[in-house]
């Protein structure tokens, strides 16, 4: 069976909403005025992003202030208003027509100033069997409002970035739970989409430290681990030339 690939977030997120990962789901909708008015009176910030696309693109923050007003960030812009309805209208002639989702602002834990959030990676191995593979960190670049690699953020180890904040037990055990929510969300996935081979979860942790699947990517860049992880790179080429990913 030929490597299937799912790039609606929405679909993803649909199916875990729906199943004992929700709690770790952020409430997500498809965009639309009235949702963007509903979710920023409810949480105060949110995120507005495509359903379909990486790398960080065409990513927007909405946060809505005590004092009424509204604020947006893009890229390493910020914009004002002082009305939803200003806010709206921006990020409507951001869209156009393109399909995209408002997502429930995590405020996430952050190193050196800077926050983070966390790729997990799971792929089927030689035995057809859904394997954790490997787990890093990315550190935003400076005034950054997304944490990927190709837009600045550097990469960091779970250990690095969890040792400020707990002990070496409590990092093994974290690294345990990220592990298995992986190894869930494949089982969960692949009973709705049969071929899913690999994943990438993008995971948030809040300031109480608990962990928010923010989106999964069913074709997660491996390159990435080459000079950061070496023994896992390899292992996880030899996954993906077994699949079929590469020649």
């Amino acid at each position: 069976m030929p490597v299937r690939y799912v790039f609606s977030k929405w679909k993803k997120t649909r199916i875990l909403q729906n199943t004992s990962l929700k709690r770790y789901i952020p409430k997500t909708a498809v965009y639309n005025s009235s949702r963007l008015v509903e979710m920023l009176s409810r949480y105060k910030m949110v995120y507005v992003k495509p359903d379909t696309g990486t790398h960080g693109k065409g990513v927007m923050r909405a946060t809505r202030h005590f004092d009424a007003s509204f604020e947006l960030r893009e890229g390493i812009s910020t914009y004002s208003f002082n009305s939803v309805d200003q806010l709206n209208t921006r990020i409507k002639s951001r869209i156009g027509k393109r399909k995209y989702l408002v997502q429930q602002g995590i405020h996430m834990m952050t190193y050196q100033g800077r926050k983070f959030d966390l790729r997990v990676l799971i792929q089927k191995n030689l035995n057809n069997q859904w394997e954790a593979m490997s787990i890093f960190g990315r550190k935003a670049a400076a005034n950054k409002i997304v944490t990927n690699v190709s837009n600045g953020g550097k990469m960091e180890s779970l250990s690095t970035l969890m040792r400020p904040h707990m002990n070496k037990s409590s990092i093994s055990e974290l690294r345990r739970e990220l592990n298995q929510m992986g190894l869930s969300v494949g089982k969960q996935l692949s009973e709705n989409y049969q071929g899913l081979k690999e994943l990438g979860l993008d995971i948030a942790l809040d300031k109480s430290m608990r962990p928010w699947i923010l989106e999964v990517n069913t074709k997660p860049a491996i390159y990435v681990y080459r000079t950061f992880d070496p023994s896992a790179y390899r292992r996880i080429l030899r996954n993906a030339r077994a699949y079929g990913r590469f020649k």
